[in-house]
């Protein structure tokens, strides 16, 4: 598989296109791997998509992916309506790769700053065939929050649900051999600022969500701890993980 891996990071590196790849493809070789390659602007996502599309060796398997591919391209101008917008190729029949449009992000160092885990901070920009590396580089594969990301910092109570999607991460990487333990401890400390936000707004509706809120990150914090103790996770478990982040 790592040949594939290695085809797919060089076959992109040739598309004139402004983006970069990321991700755990530039980390060394893992078991169901793929590859992320983020563009910074509308006419390069649209360019790589059909790119991938007419090239026999890229399929799209997923009827969901298939959609939102349609979704897209018969948008009037082609225009991406969500924040971030991500379709799902397959190499070879085997290599996921994630190609994807976030709003904002108009370089390598803005993508980079917006991941949550140090470890994957780092970039092959295709444009200017420089690499990024935003991560600490710690000793024995250790992995700590990403210090870029500014909402990190005095998150408002919205920014944290969109945090909180990315911890399952936490537990992938950790199973890949990298201690991940800094990582789990920053999400419990976004979540227990979760737990302690007042409503100050006088609006029922609000006062519903904000309890929705505090009962997922309540559920999520304890599988956490759980976790932080015995580094184990049963299938039940991370699918509830999965659900409670979903409607936070």
């Amino acid at each position: 598989m790592k040949e594939h891996i290695d085809y797919v990071i060089e076959y992109l590196k040739k598309q004139p296109i402004k983006g970069c790849i990321t991700g755990s493809c530039l980390l060394g070789y893992f078991e169901n791997q793929d590859v992320d390659l983020f563009v910074y602007d509308e006419k390069s996502f649209t360019k790589i998509l059909f790119n991938l599309y007419y090239n026999n060796n890229f399929l799209i398997l997923d009827p969901l992916e298939k959609w939102k591919l349609d979704q897209y391209l018969n948008k009037e101008h082609g225009k991406a309506s969500f924040g971030i917008t991500t379709i799902k190729f397959v190499y070879n029949t085997c290599i996921p790769v994630n190609v994807i449009f976030k709003k904002g992000c108009i370089n390598a160092f803005s993508v980079l700053a917006s991941f949550d885990m140090d470890i994957i901070c780092k970039a092959y920009d295709i444009e200017t065939r420089q690499y990024l590396d935003l991560s600490e580089n710690l000793p024995n594969k250790q992995a700590t929050w990403n210090k870029w990301n500014t909402n990190f910092y005095d998150p408002e109570l919205w920014q944290i649900g969109r945090i909180l999607r990315q911890l399952e991460r936490v537990i992938k990487y950790h199973k890949r051999g990298y201690n991940t333990d800094a990582v789990c401890i920053k999400y419990i400390e976004l979540i227990d600022e979760v737990q302690k936000f007042q409503n100050i707004f006088n609006s029922n509706n609000f006062s519903e969500k904000l309890a929705i809120r505090k009962n997922n990150t309540k559920i999520v914090k304890q599988i956490c701890e759980v976790w932080l103790k015995t580094h184990e996770i049963s299938d039940e478990q991370l699918e509830l993980l999965k659900e409670k982040i979903k409607e936070i």
